[in-house]
């Protein structure tokens, strides 16, 4: 799960209301938009996805849910997918499929702060 944490400016991240298609989706995931409404990655991403879920909902089609942006003035805490050997402040990552984690591989997320290199360890970093 994706938690921002801290803004370089202060500032709150304001919340949108947007349709999504009928998934079930979770608070902290990210999402990007496909077809007009919000859906789950695909894939992993090497960009960064535009918005971050912000409430536990089984959504019907074009139903409207809570999301903010994703910025890139914001640091965000999330997990490790898997074992990555190459976690620690500076390198970049990319959001994992789930898009609830980060994997190792070529992205745009880079770490700032590293607990581990276990699968399930704590990282924080920003969108660059």
């Amino acid at each position: 799960m994706f938690v921002p944490v801290k803004s370089n400016t202060g500032a709150m991240l304001p919340w949108e209301y947007l349709g999504a298609a009928a998934d079930t989706y979770q608070a902290g995931q990210m999402l990007t938009v496909t077809g007009g409404k919000l859906t789950k990655l695909s894939a992993a991403s090497t960009t960064t996805p535009p918005y971050l879920c912000m409430a536990d909902v089984t959504a019907a089609d074009g139903q409207v849910i809570p999301v903010t942006r994703v910025e890139g003035t914001f640091l965000y805490e999330t997990t490790l997918s898997a074992v990555t050997a190459e976690a620690k402040p500076g390198a970049k990552v990319q959001v994992a499929e789930d898009g609830l984690t980060v994997a190792q591989g070529a992205g745009n997320f880079e770490l700032v702060d590293v607990e581990g290199t276990q699968k399930g360890d704590t990282v924080r970093g920003r969108f660059v």
